[in-house]
Order: structure tokens, then sequence, then C-alpha cells
């Protein structure tokens, strides 16, 4: 395995359990919502994907088409179509998660309120800031140009 795919998993790894934990935790220890003024942390259930969207679909359409997409985002990751590692390991993880934990609750655990933005989680926010890192170095690549064999472009 190279040393890639080594952070890729290993931003994967960390983002799943951090995000499982902190999920876990809130919904064992989490009784009341907790207002620190400018969010509300409250553990509430989103049987859609982003938000909201499909909660009205049987649990296993949901699950099998984020299953689907997590799965191909995974796939474009180890190929390396998301730009660097740490990016498309919060893609991998932060999507794995959500799955992990639609999969084994029948539903999603989201947990920051904002008030004015529907509650999400740990793994929207990697998701979030991988779509954002991605979207950057896809941005930062030179563009080759069309009269210059692929092979220059590469080395320029």
């Amino acid at each position: 395995m190279s040393s890639v795919h080594r952070r890729l998993v290993l931003v994967a790894a960390v983002t799943i359990a951090a995000d499982l934990a902190v999920k876990t935790a809130a919904v064992r220890w989490l009784t009341d919502p907790v207002d620190l003024g400018v969010i509300t942390v409250r553990a509430t259930e989103n049987s859609g994907v982003a938000f909201g969207i499909g909660a009205d679909q049987p649990f296993a359409v949901v699950a099998a088409l984020t299953g689907l997409v997590v799965a191909a985002i995974a796939v474009g990751a180890w190929r390396g179509d998301f730009g660097g590692p740490v990016g498309a390991g919060l893609l991998v993880g932060g999507g794995a998660a959500n799955l992990a934990d639609r999969l084994v609750g029948g539903s999603v655990v989201d947990l920051v309120d904002l008030g004015w933005w529907p509650v999400f989680n740990l793994a929207d926010v990697a998701l979030t800031i991988g779509i954002t890192l991605t979207l950057v170095a896809t941005l930062r690549e030179k563009p080759s140009r069309p009269d210059e064999p692929a092979e220059e472009a590469e080395r320029a």
C-alpha cells in the first residue's frame, strides 16, 4: 500500500471512529438539549439523506442508494480522483460513518443545531471539508493545453 493510500485510510478511519464515538456518547448521555448560545447540541434522528431528503422513502432504498454513493466515493478516492488523501479520506470517512450509523440504528444521528440550518453531525462536517479540499485541489490543477501531448503536460 502506498503512503498516499495509507493516509487516505488513516483519515477515513479516524473520521469514522470520531463520528461514531461522538454520536454514541450523545445518544447515551445527552438527554436534554445544550444551548451554547450560537449553537444548540441535541441528538436528533434523520431517516433521510442530506437535509432530510428522502425521509419518506423506505429504509432499504435510502440505505442502498447511500451505500452505492459511498462505494463510488471510496473507489474514486482510492484511484486518486479527489485530489489529496486528506480530502478524499474525509469524504470516505464521513460517508461511511453516516452509512454505518444508518445501518445500525435505522437513521443518522444529527447533533449540531444552528437554528437557521438543518441539524448536522461530525461526519457531515468531514464531508463538507472533504468537498472543499477536493474543489480547491481541482481548481489548483494546471490544465493541459489541447495541442500539448499528454506526456509533456504531465511533466509540466
